[in-house]
């Protein structure tokens, strides 16, 4: 009979530690999807991202790459919205659009033109692709008006009721026809309506061409896109970073944009937006990779990331301070997990 327990005993601890063991690998994995985004495997509450990365020259290709890409790396999560960055020189935009449509229902998809466009793969492409999921709420709104303070402000207005639910995470997407210094113009708008505590971030985009709903929604167009959830953002806009990062400091700029954003966060951040400059990207020359490498030192090579180089960014300088839009700058938005 002794023996009897000690075997009873012995099986009961031994499920115990199997249990155990897999709740923590389940929580670990709730705590990282982001990071992991490329395995599929996502919390049903979290915020899920997958990028996708094309540097074809031919549009269509580059586009069903991209499109391709970040349908697999966000796996089995339903998108809620599928960002689309292209590049705007030398580039059939159009046809790189209708091929992402052909991966993602077209009524999701938003974006801009850039002059390269960046993720975890490259930061030289011809067209970048994110998908967003999880237990997030968007909500775009498009607004024509050539006034961009009054376009800011209907967009605003737009974005109003929904930005006032009580859940925690709230970040604005912004991408329009707003070459700098009228970038702070729509910026100055939307928070005039929202409140400064929302942040605004984004880009201006190359030419101004715009995507919005699958088509290419043309010039003279800002798109405002609110996500709201139970997440936590971080932030941070710079135009210069310390020599401890990089000897360039432009490059540097991103590394440190991104070690403040994320801050002591890594574990549960799910992905990061990177708005970068047009001017800043020529002026790295043959530095340009090394403004990858500086980000992916602080979050990884794996960390969703998605970006592009425009004509002037949006974001506050670091968590709790206003949005502005300026130029020359590199502005970084994480997205965290509770």
């Amino acid at each position: 009979m002794k023996s009897s327990k000690v075997t009873v005993t012995t099986i009961t601890a031994c499920l115990a530690m199997v249990l155990s063991l897999s709740i923590q690998t389940v929580q670990a994995g709730c705590g990282s999807c982001g990071a992991s985004g490329k395995t599929g495997a996502k919390h049903a509450h979290a915020v899920s991202a997958g990028t996708g990365y094309s540097a074809l020259e031919d549009a269509e290709k580059a586009g069903l790459e991209a499109a391709t890409k970040a349908k697999k790396a966000i796996g089995t999560v339903k998108p809620k919205l599928v960002l689309v960055f292209g590049m705007a020189v030398k580039f059939d935009q159009p046809k790189a659009l209708a091929a992402v449509t052909k991966v993602f229902d077209a009524s999701i998809v938003h974006g801009c033109a850039g002059y390269n466009t960046i993720t975890e793969e490259g930061n030289a492409g011809t067209v970048s692709v994110l998908a967003l999921g999880g237990d997030i709420t968007v909500t775009p709104i498009m607004s024509d008006d050539k006034d961009l303070t009054a376009a800011g402000k209907a967009i605003g207005e737009g974005l109003k009721k929904a930005s006032e639910v009580k859940q925690s995470g709230k970040v604005v997407i912004l991408v329009g026809d707003c070459h700098v210094p009228s970038n702070n113009k729509v910026v100055k708008g939307i928070s005039s309506v929202i409140g400064e505590s929302i942040p605004v971030v984004g880009g201006a985009a190359m030419q101004g061409t715009t995507y919005f709903k699958g088509k290419i929604a043309g010039k003279k167009k800002n798109i405002g896109i609110l996500i709201t959830g139970d997440f936590l953002v971080g932030c941070s806009t710079l135009n210069e970073g310390p020599k401890e990062v990089h000897a360039n400091k432009l490059v540097a700029a991103a590394g440190q944009a991104f070690k403040e954003a994320v801050g002591k966060n890594l574990k549960h951040t799910a992905m990061v937006f990177a708005f970068d400059c047009g001017g800043r990207r020529g002026k790295m020359g043959k530095d340009r990779p090394e403004e990858l490498k500086v980000m992916q030192a602080v979050v990884g090579t794996k960390m969703p990331l998605i970006g592009f180089y425009g004509s002037g960014e949006m974001g506050p300088k670091a968590c709790g301070k206003p949005s502005k839009g300026v130029g020359y700058h590199i502005s970084a938005c994480a997205i965290i997990n509770k």
